[in-house]
């Protein structure tokens, strides 16, 4: 989605919903291999920034409240008064009333974007974390992938302007809490942002190939992992036979962690060992291998 053409981003266009990656989701990807662990450990670092913004949503919104309900109240009394000596009384209270109703918002639009356009990420008023700040850094650019949410009549793909993420709530836009997205105004106006934002999966895919660490040893080396040295060394392992197969989801989880031990184990030079994603196939052949053998000796 997005992008300028030859860079590398999709093109803004709409398309099918399943190209649709949550920003929340796409940041747990980033996180972990496990999409659960990733969420929850992005929603800690959430967390822990919310204690602050929280409360002065809270008080600009009950402000903007009572001062908007005692506008009503004037604005009635300022109609019903006809042309009496109270009638520029109510007048002014409407207008004062109103004035007091809208500075709440006008506060947050400066607190989270600044008095003025904004040509760099504002100071967080939290302690930054690394993989956030790394996602954040591919939305900022001019030329990296445009972030977007869908109309709600016609389903289209509206895309947000790069400065969405200056501003000092940034982190809370991926939040899988629509709560939490709210208190993030939409730049440059004083709205509200839409229940969800999403990326492309082509341009989630193209940033997490970005965010590996590369290999070294330069062009021509063999890239393939030992995947056949890693899966003989594991069958004359003896915790094989202990493996409760019945349980696959949790059999497989196991199986990826001893692989994984083995690539640690017997690192190369460059420290370079599979992605736990990558283990998965390998580990439910496994498993299956497994199963095959305990129904033949169930027989």
């Amino acid at each position: 989605m997005t992008g300028r053409p030859g860079e590398g981003w999709k093109i803004f266009a709409d398309g099918d919903e399943a190209d649709n990656v949550p920003l929340w989701k796409a940041l747990a990807q980033f996180r972990s291999d496990d999409l659960d662990a990733g969420l929850n450990m992005n929603a800690a670092i959430i967390n822990q920034a919310k204690p602050s913004p929280v409360r002065y949503y809270n008080l600009a919104f009950v402000i903007s409240f009572g001062f908007g309900f005692l506008s009503i109240i004037f604005l009635i009394g300022l109609l019903v008064s006809g042309h009496s000596a109270t009638t520029d009384l109510f007048f002014y209270l409407t207008l004062a009333t109103l004035a007091a109703a809208m500075a709440p918002h006008l506060w947050r639009q400066i607190y989270q974007y600044g008095l003025k356009i904004p040509d760099a990420p504002l100071k967080l008023p939290h302690t930054p974390d690394r993989l956030f700040d790394e996602v954040l850094g591919y939305l900022q650019k001019v030329d990296g992938p445009q972030a977007y949410y869908l109309s709600r009549f016609r389903k289209r793909r509206v895309p947000l302007k790069r400065r969405q993420f200056f501003g000092r709530l940034r982190y809370f836009l991926f939040s899988e809490h629509s709560k939490d997205r709210g208190m993030v105004m939409r730049y440059p106006t004083a709205l509200s942002l839409p229940t969800d934002l999403y990326l492309h999966r082509d341009d989630v895919e193209t940033m997490l190939a970005m965010s590996r660490p590369k290999r070294k040893g330069g062009p021509g080396r063999n890239t393939k992992y030992r995947y056949d040295d890693a899966i003989i060394a594991l069958i004359g392992d003896p915790r094989l036979n202990a493996l409760d197969v019945k349980n696959r989801a949790a059999a497989i989880n196991t199986v990826k962690d001893w692989l994984s031990e083995w690539f640690e184990t017997n690192a190369d030079e460059s420290g370079d060992v599979p992605r736990r994603d990558q283990l998965t196939r390998y580990a439910e052949k496994i498993c299956t291998r497994l199963e095959m053998i305990a129904s033949a000796k169930g027989r």
